[in-house]
């Protein structure tokens, strides 16, 4: 017999950024736990390939087009949700931007500006919105970075953000504790997303995360997916205001492997 702790059976999840990358990767690995999901996500053709690869394996998805960082756009999809399937169990604060990787002292204040808003006051709004709608037994999952606890020369403000969003996370499990809802984040290392993707570009990229990580590997989206679909299962009920670092064991290396 399965462990139905994993289970997510019936519950209803909103991701924002799911429809590519670590975001598609928890919504399939909600549905394939028994939870139906809503994605969001800025393109209206990416939120219709997504709903469309999730559908092909019988999976219950829905999706609507908006921005992360839009105050009305995070409430348009909360209602949508529950609209549509009349409920909201989870969330999934997955969206983020780093549209730059010049120096901070260098950095201009709009792509500050950017950054901020979406990676940090996205998730903010989204809780917002959504945790009032949340039963008991509901949870929330931000998706940080290994970028906010160590410099990196190419993290710019990116890794702030993801700071700030881990503190948001230990500040909402607090707030929100009483009511039965738990908030955790996940603290991803390189994952072959379109963000890395644009890193492993530069010289030496590639060769330095594969030297740095016991695992040797770089994580694929479904790696860090299956840990968020956890996170929100009644397996991890007595976890709250946690980081769960996903990253091959590079952050407990100490020079080359």
């Amino acid at each position: 017999m399965a462990n139905q702790a994993f289970a997510l059976t019936g519950r209803v999840a909103l991701i924002t950024g799911g429809s590519r990358g670590i975001g598609f990767a928890a919504a399939r690995a909600i549905a394939l736990a028994g939870g139906r999901v809503m994605l969001m996500a800025r393109k209206p053709e990416g939120c219709e390939a997504a709903v469309q690869a999730l559908r092909s394996e019988g999976f219950d998805a829905m999706a609507t087009a908006g921005h992360a960082a839009r105050d009305e756009d995070l409430r348009g999809a909360v209602q949508k949700t529950l609209e549509h399937f009349g409920r909201l169990d989870l969330l999934v604060a997955n969206a983020a931007i780093n549209p730059t990787f010049d120096p901070l002292t260098e950095l201009a204040d709009d792509s500050f500006q950017r950054v901020m808003d979406t990676n940090v006051a996205g998730p903010l709004r989204l809780a917002r919105h959504g945790l009032p709608h949340l039963p008991a037994g509901g949870a929330m999952v931000l998706v940080s970075s290994v970028n906010a606890g160590v410099g990196f020369r190419s993290g710019s403000a990116y890794g702030m953000s993801k700071a700030a969003l881990e503190a948001m996370a230990r500040q909402l499990a607090i707030e929100w504790a009483e009511q039965g809802i738990r908030i955790n984040a996940v603290r991803p290392g390189a994952t072959a997303t379109d963000m890395v993707r644009k890193l492993m570009e530069r010289d030496g990229y590639r060769d330095n995360v594969m030297a740095t990580t016991p695992l040797r590997r770089i994580a694929e989206p479904e790696d860090i997916g299956n840990v968020i679909a956890f996170l929100l299962s009644d397996a991890a009920r007595h976890m709250t205001g946690q980081v769960l670092t996903i990253d091959g064991g590079q952050s407990i290396l100490r020079g080359p492997a």
